[in-house]
């Protein structure tokens, strides 16, 4: 059967087309929604910003038409007829208004408090007067604020007011900017409670009225790092004599009063009963410790650079046998005794490997070992035993005038090979910085702390402000070592560890601690102490310590002390004191 065609302008839409269709045109309504929806938005936030700008235009006139005197706060300081917050409906949108005044001591006539005073002495040479205006729209809060300066008629005038000046120093004596700074007044009638940072130089102004009682309290949080607080102190009965009084402030005078703060520290105490390490010694008593060796000879009971005739060679190379400890829990420290004349040097390094192919071992897992030490002592005890249980030593002698060489009379290497925990040790911790004294004087410490040590002899002490610690155990028990040094400082901002070995306690004991002249320890050094039939010898651990107790060892003036180390100066104490618990720190020159 015939049937017509229908024209193609007669065809309808196809299911498809119809989705498409409907969906361009919720894209382009949506569209239109959005813009017309942003446009609202932004008609209402311009229209709300218009008007906190005109009232905040219209306050600051009413503002500055006041009397001088009046301009400044109720309640408040400087006094005035200004309420410090308020609240407006404009045009359906409610602001909050907050004002602060405060005076300022102009430079161009010079600024109390430093090289060049005010001429006249008087630092209130006008007052400066911000408004902030905050509203909400939207779940949003926005602000904006004008700033001003009101001066007056005549003359200036302290209008019965003071200056504090607030000096803040970091922990390095430097000026710590934007250190937070509240300074709060005691008069009742003219109540004062104002914070404000530290400028760019480390310094915070306050004028404030005439009178006594101020006080101070100075910390710092400066991207979320945390550090310490320091503040005057009111006088009490627990704190009768504080070291940082609350201060006055004379009219028209300036007080100026200096706090110190830090960076909070984390300090990891490990607390030992018994200790044992163990070192591998080369004195050059012969060479058979010598593996391989290029234009170096041992003579004397010296390493050094071979020679013809009297003409030395210009370097030279020689590698220790490898060095493989039976038992090993920490590499510690290299000790190097060396005769350098003038021209010439030497570099000790670290090695794996054996006489056929020796491997350095990389600066990243041993700082500064590609070009090599030229220390005495070489500190290695982040080297991992795990990838490094034995090592080699190998040693680069030069010289620029073959003439001379360089020689190297002793050669140690030190480890730890095994340690006790002492676990459930009480500690007391102690701080040096003083909060005043007490009704006889007595120091009242900022900082003491308490703990205990866990199974593994630790005791973690977490946000700890930089200071000079003692520690002492609730136990009795004696402090026979304390690695790195005992007292302890803590300096600001690290995360630092104390090592501390203790024993049984003793009637009389000695603990002698043997440094360099740039205050590092000594290991390996020789300590003799001896009166009468007492004679004791006894080397330092790697922390240059070394502990005398029992064997008959008693209190008495008539001891000496004998020190000595390759490389070093001997020193003799003579007579020497031992009174209960006698410490004793020897420095040996090169």
């Amino acid at each position: 059967m015939f049937r017509p065609v229908k024209n193609a302008s007669q065809a309808g839409f196809s299911f498809i087309e119809l989705i498409i269709v409907t969906a361009i045109m919720v894209l382009v309504f949506g569209a239109i929604f959005v813009s017309f929806q942003f446009a609202l938005d932004l008609a209402s936030n311009t229209r709300v910003k218009l008007s906190a700008l005109s009232l905040a235009n219209d306050r600051m006139e009413f503002f500055r038409s006041l009397p001088y005197d009046d301009v400044g706060l109720v309640a408040s300081f400087p006094a005035g007829v200004i309420p410090q917050t308020s609240v407006f409906t404009l045009n359906g949108f409610e602001i909050t208004e907050r004002i602060w005044v405060d005076f300022k001591d102009d430079p161009a006539d010079g600024e109390n408090g430093t090289s060049v005073p005010d001429s006249n002495n008087i630092a209130q040479d006008y007052k400066q007067i911000k408004t902030m205006y905050t509203w909400t729209l939207d779940g949003r809060t926005n602000s904006l604020s004008l700033v001003s300066i009101i001066v007056p008629r005549s003359i200036e005038t302290d209008v019965g007011a003071g200056t504090i000046r607030i000096n803040v120093l970091d922990a390095d004596n430097t000026m710590r900017s934007n250190a937070t700074v509240r300074i709060v007044g005691s008069n009742p009638a003219a109540p004062y409670d104002q914070t404000r940072p530290t400028t760019a130089d480390g310094t915070a102004l306050f004028s404030v009225p005439a009178g006594d009682g101020y006080q101070a309290f100075v910390t710092a949080n400066i991207a979320g790092i945390q550090y310490s607080t320091s503040s005057t102190i009111v006088p009490s009965p627990s704190i009768p004599n504080p070291t940082f009084a609350p201060f006055s402030v004379g009219l028209a005078g300036i007080s100026t009063q200096t706090f110190q703060i830090g960076r909070l520290s984390n300090l990891t105490i490990l607390a030992k009963s018994a200790i044992v390490e163990n070192s591998y010694e080369e004195l050059f008593t012969d060479g058979n410790r010598i593996a391989t060796s290029t234009d170096t000879v041992v003579s004397g009971g010296q390493l050094e650079l071979d020679q013809t005739l009297g003409v030395f060679e210009s370097s030279g190379v020689a590698y220790t046998d490898t060095i493989a400890p039976t038992t090993l829990q920490n590499w510690e420290v290299v000790s190097v005794a060396a005769i350098i004349p003038s021209g010439s040097n030497y570099r000790v390094q670290l090695f794996t490997g054996s006489t056929t192919a020796y491997t350095l071992i990389p600066d990243t897992d041993l700082p500064g070992n590609g070009i090599g030490f030229t220390d005495t002592l070489i500190d290695i005890s982040d080297l991992d035993v795990t990838l490094y249980p034995t090592t080699t030593i190998g040693v680069q002698l030069e010289t620029s005038n073959t003439s001379v060489t360089p020689s190297i009379t002793e050669l140690e290497i030190f480890w730890r090979e095994s340690d006790t925990p002492a676990a459930n040790e009480d500690l007391t911790i102690t701080g040096s910085k003083v909060r005043g004294t007490d009704a006889l004087l007595a120091p009242i410490y900022k900082t003491i702390l308490s703990g205990s040590t866990n199974s593994s002899g630790e005791l973690e002490l977490v946000e700890t402000e930089f200071d000079t610690y003692t520690i002492e155990t609730v136990s009795g028990a004696r402090r026979a070592m304390a690695c790195p040094a005992h007292p302890f400082r803590l300096r600001a901002g690290v995360s630092d560890t104390l090592e501390l070995l203790y024993v049984p306690p003793a009637l009389s004991s000695v603990r002698v601690t043997v440094v360099d002249t740039l205050g590092r320890a000594i290991p390996g050094a020789v300590v003799q102490l001896e009166r009468g039939s007492y004679d004791e010898t006894q080397l330092t651990s790697t922390c240059g310590q070394t502990y005398f107790a029992g064997g008959g060892l008693i209190d008495d003036v008539g001891y000496e002390l004998s020190v000595s180390a390759p490389g070093y100066t001997t020193e003799i104490v003579n007579p020497f004191s031992v009174t209960r618990q006698t410490e004793a720190t020897i420095t040996l020159l090169p």
